[in-house]
């Protein structure tokens, strides 16, 4: 061991020896000691170092980070306004339809399935244009797809009726008119007066189908 080791630890004992000397002794009263000894220095200062920190962490961050947001919800299809507008051109295109305009009619509800392609009442209109246009390919493909969309869809089977007939395909015709009035029977009045089923007039499955007081003997 060197020599200046042992006089460091000779002047370590010497320390020692004379806090131990004085630690008993209690203070005068109102005596305050000016300066905190160095270890209780140490332990405030640690303290303030870790209340600043945690501080620090708790303490919301200013323009550092941005914003947390959620995601985007999936909307809903279609949204109202784009319902309001699907309907506003459905029904400028009928009135056309109505009044013999059929190609303002046609563009109208292209533009409406455009916005809603399931709109059934638009598709069996479309195809309703079509039978006038002699596409009866385009028309049947239309009615086929409301029928999908609407099982029930009376219109649709009836207007099947119709271009079968006119293609003088009777027994397809006939098919489709019987599932028209199983669905509803009002279907009976419409045959009175609609000559697109005129080929189907004096067959006995007609006859059957519409009833004996149809009006058609």
């Amino acid at each position: 061991m060197s020599f200046i080791h042992e006089a460091l630890k000779k002047a370590q004992k010497e320390k020692d020896a004379r806090y131990r000397k004085y630690h008993g002794i209690v203070s005068t009263p109102g005596y305050k000691p000016r300066f905190f000894s160095g270890k209780a220095l140490w332990c405030t200062s640690f303290v303030l170092i870790s209340l600043a920190f945690t501080a620090y962490l708790w303490l919301p961050s200013r323009g550092t980070q941005p914003p947390v947001r959620e995601p985007a919800r999936p909307e809903a299809t279609p949204q109202p306004q784009s319902v309001v507008n699907v309907v506003a051109l459905y029904e400028k295109a009928r009135l056309f339809q109505k009044s013999g305009r059929f190609q303002e009619a046609k563009r109208l509800y292209e533009e409406t399935l455009s916005l809603d392609p399931d709109y059934a009442d638009a598709l069996n209109n479309l195809g309703v244009i079509h039978i006038h246009d002699k596409n009866y390919s385009a028309a049947r493909a239309f009615f086929a797809k409301a029928i999908r969309l609407k099982p029930d869809y009376v219109d649709s089977y009836y207007n099947l009726a119709c271009l079968h007939a006119l293609k003088r395909e009777l027994t397809q015709s006939l098919s489709h008119l019987k599932k028209a009035v199983s669905l509803d029977q009002s279907v009976k009045d419409w045959v009175l007066t609609d000559s697109d089923l005129q080929n189907l007039h004096g067959m006995p499955e007609f006859e059957e189908i519409v009833g004996k007081n149809g009006g058609m003997e």
